[in-house]
């Protein structure tokens, strides 16, 4: 019971208290709760800790925290089967409020917001993200490789659909379309199985690793600033998984037009590079 209140209250004070402060708390308060009748005097974890909670402080973390967060969730949410739809309604029922067309944004658009996450991480975890407490985590260079291998396994399905799209959506041949259950599209209407099978894994996986990065981001407060290494190549994941669902949903490619494919792919190894490196500035 000892142990567990404290580790709830450490888990309390490294969330709100600045990284300065907290050793000098979170050693005062275990010298408490080692006396068994001063613990009993003792509230919730969060109780206690509010009162030592510099406000303004705590604030900007909590905006960091949510922009950030948003940086990972809003371009992964936004590619997830009928989002669109939600958007659409959703500006039919505000138009009156919000006539401007904000909201019919493509996905490839939304992925400027991993860019400016990564960015972000980077100058708060290095300026004001605390620092390394003890050896690093084995769950952190884990998570690190399967960002790592999710990244490689996207930038590898492109390559191969860049380098032949017909064969590749003929390669599993057709398959009936399906949306929550429920067969759409006119009777006999048939989709590429490779295609369909990658579309969902691009959605799905992206969404993944938009979670794994919020995960991170609370361990990289509350346990160890290398935990953003983690944020930042999750966040990478992120960004191909996006460009990629961008491209390959992207009816306009004519059969012709694949020229400029070679290229793009150059482009997206040297953000999976970018983010690799960022990642490792944030272990230092």
């Amino acid at each position: 019971m000892k142990k567990d209140y404290m580790a709830r209250l450490e888990r309390t004070a490294r969330w709100r208290l600045p990284p300065e402060e907290v050793e000098d708390v979170i050693a005062d308060y275990r010298d408490i709760v080692g006396d068994e009748e001063l613990r009993r005097s003792l509230g919730k974890p969060r109780d206690v800790i509010a009162p030592l909670t510099p406000q303004k402080t705590y604030h900007i973390w909590l905006a960091v925290f949510i922009a950030l967060a948003a940086c990972a969730l809003l371009p992964a949410l936004s590619a997830l089967p009928g989002m669109w739809h939600l958007w659409y309604l959703f500006r039919r029922l505000t138009f009156c409020v919000l006539p401007l067309d904000v909201y019919n944004l493509s996905i490839s658009s939304a992925t400027a917001l991993p860019f400016l996450g990564i960015a972000g991480a980077l100058v708060w975890f290095r300026w004001k993200g605390g620092g390394k407490r003890g050896r690093l985590s084995p769950a952190v260079p884990a998570l690190l490789a399967a960002a790592g291998v999710w990244s490689a396994a996207v930038l590898a399905a492109d390559c191969f659909w860049m380098r032949d799209p017909i064969a590749f959506s003929e390669m599993w041949g057709q398959m009936p379309l399906y949306f929550l259950g429920v067969r759409i599209g006119p009777s006999g209407y048939m989709v590429s199985r490779s295609f369909h099978i990658l579309l969902g894994a691009l959605e799905w996986g992206g969404f993944a690793m938009a979670l794994l990065s919020v995960f991170a981001l609370v361990k990289a407060r509350t346990q160890d600033r290398r935990w953003a290494a983690v944020y930042i190549l999750a966040l990478t994941a992120v960004l191909l998984s996006a460009e990629s669902l961008a491209l390959v949903s992207n009816m306009e490619i004519s059969e012709s037009g694949f020229e400029w494919l070679a290229p793009t792919l150059r482009v997206w190894i040297v953000y999976a590079g970018a983010g690799f490196v960022g990642a490792g500035a944030t272990l230092c």
